[in-house]
């Protein structure tokens, strides 16, 4: 695999901000506006799935140090906040001033979150030998196109918020 873990999800990270560019610009004609938030939260079902089962197979294989537990328990707890957030300009009327502000403020948690991928990719690299971290790479590409392949993705994202809600 070409890339690395961190790369791969600086991808989607990206895929990510730029449905939520396209969420709150005022350009956007409003019945393209709910279009792009489904098209943002499979995109999120897709990142978290992937991401949750790389770090799952991740602590499995390596057992502490303490920095790699928070690491994920972090990007856990983000990734619920992302999910509840994205629930929000579902309940506001597209386009209107609460859409905007909601989408908005998704994206704030977005990037706040995809701001500490050099702080993921430090710690991967202290505490995760080479081999592991390559496998990962290759987990995550793999468990992207799982997700994607599935009948209902919605309801992947569904079952994904229903495990961060439980995890917390």
């Amino acid at each position: 695999m070409g890339s690395d873990l961190c790369g791969l999800v600086r991808r989607d990270h990206d895929d990510l901000d730029r449905a939520l560019v396209i969420m709150v610009d005022e350009a956007t004609r409003p019945d393209d506006l709910a279009v792009m938030l489904d098209v943002f939260r499979l995109a999120l079902a897709v990142h978290v799935a992937a991401e949750a089962t790389v770090f799952e197979v991740l602590l499995a294989r390596i057992d502490g140090p303490r920095a790699l537990t928070m690491l994920v328990a972090q990007a856990r707890d983000e990734h619920g906040a992302q999910y509840h957030a994205a629930e929000r300009p579902a309940k506001a009327r597209p386009a209107s001033i609460d859409w905007y502000s909601r989408a908005l403020e998704l994206r704030v948690l977005v990037l706040d979150h995809a701001a500490r991928a050099e702080l993921t990719r430090w710690t991967l690299q202290e505490h995760v030998p080479v081999a592991i971290h390559r496998a990962l790479a290759s987990g995550y590409a793999t468990e992207r196109m799982r997700v994607l392949g599935r009948t209902s993705p919605m309801q992947v994202a569904e079952a994904q918020l229903a495990q961060l809600t439980v995890a917390r």
